[in-house]
């Protein structure tokens, strides 16, 4: 007769989740960030905007979601490698502050370029670009840095990305309701 305990929900799905992570990180990187896109979406626009559903626009931040947590998992690669040599937090404040001069910056300006490509106006690429990317950079310096501060400094590479998307889905919520703003 065995002592241990059965597995609970949170073990078996966490088990899972991880194997899934170690044989295609990839794919289940961009599944889980398409997951939390999709349900930031659906959350911003019921509770936060307080309108009925626009399927079209979940849909356009679900494949926002594909396509970001590649990026993201690419790029902290990059940081890898171009920090491997330093060591504690020069390395740390290193990888953050090159995250948010450079990889902020990039991933804000593909942000706003494939949702309008999405929407079917790349002519409105730079109008969005001019009104909008200013301010959500500047939004987003007020999250970002701590949150990559302590991902860089606390959260095993492998799982970077989902601690990102964790924060992103909240950050997610805040793109919806901006990306949504009309012009006139």
């Amino acid at each position: 007769m065995s002592n241990s305990k059965p597995l609970s929900v949170t073990d078996v799905v966490s088990t899972w989740y991880m194997k899934k992570l170690k044989n295609t990180p990839i794919q289940t990187k961009a599944i889980t960030s398409a997951v939390l896109s999709f349900a930031s979406s659906v959350i911003a626009q019921k509770l936060i905007e307080k309108k009925n559903i626009d399927w079209s626009r979940v849909a356009k931040f679900t494949v926002w979601g594909l396509i970001s947590s590649p990026l993201v998992h690419f790029w902290h690669i990059i940081l890898d490698r171009l920090f491997r040599n330093i060591k504690g937090q020069y390395q740390t404040w290193g990888k953050m502050i090159v995250d948010q001069l450079v990889f902020a910056p990039f991933i804000n300006i593909a942000f706003y370029t494939v949702l309008a490509l999405l929407d079917g106006k790349p002519k409105s690429i730079l109008f969005k670009l001019y009104f909008d990317l200013f301010p959500t950079l500047k939004a987003s310096w007020k999250v970002w840095p701590i949150a990559q501060f302590i991902n860089f400094k606390f959260v095993p590479s492998h799982l970077r990305v989902l601690f990102g998307n964790l924060i992103g889905f909240l950050w997610g919520m805040y793109l919806a309701v901006i990306s949504s703003k009309k012009r006139n």
